[in-house]
């Protein structure tokens, strides 16, 4: 490469040289122009071809080779997005299921806790009758009692007005007196 510069540098150079020594439109000086022109071409095509072909022959390749890796990492990342979009296709899925199923918890927690709360809300009733029932019985009990200590009292103060009089104390002898007689006979 340092060999064609150097030579198309001197035929340059030489051409240029040989403008500066006459007429510029002469005939002659327009052959030589050619002349000189035409070597320089051969001279860089000569030279240069072979560089020249390789170096395009590199850019070219760089240029199908940037493209096919590009092309392939088109197709890798259509695949990576189909894969995606499967993914997240499978994720909402899930996520459904997972509300569903949520869902479906909450409700069955939702009965339990409803027939929990019956259950306890029965036994509480229960409770409530066996305590009332045994605490009427313990108030009729009571009353009874009471009633029987009120109809005693009663039925002494009677019984006392009744034996102030004397008839009543004279019967009531003759009766202990009967049974008495009963008794021993």
């Amino acid at each position: 490469m340092g060999r064609l510069f150097f030579l198309t540098a001197l035929i340059t150079a030489y051409s240029f040289g040989a403008e500066g020594h006459g007429d510029m439109h002469s005939p002659g000086a327009l052959i030589w122009k050619g002349l000189n022109i035409l070597a320089f071409l051969g001279i860089v095509y000569y030279f240069g071809r072979k560089p020249i072909s390789e170096a395009f022959e590199k850019f070219y390749n760089s240029i199908i080779s940037s493209l096919v890796n590009a092309e392939r990492e088109l197709i890798s990342a259509k695949e990576e997005l189909i894969k995606a979009k499967e993914e997240l296709e499978k994720a909402k899925k899930k996520a459904e299921e997972y509300k569903t199923l949520a869902q479906e918890t909450a409700q069955t927690e939702r009965n339990r806790i409803i027939e929990h709360a019956k259950e306890v809300s029965e036994r509480i009733k229960e409770k409530a009758k066996e305590t009332i029932e045994i605490e009427l019985n313990r108030a009729k009990k009571e009353l009874a009692l009471y009633g029987i200590q009120k109809a005693e009292e009663v039925a002494r103060e009677m019984l006392s007005k009744e034996f102030k009089k004397a008839e009543v104390q004279k019967k009531y002898i003759e009766a202990q007196l009967k049974l008495l007689e009963e008794k021993n006979a």
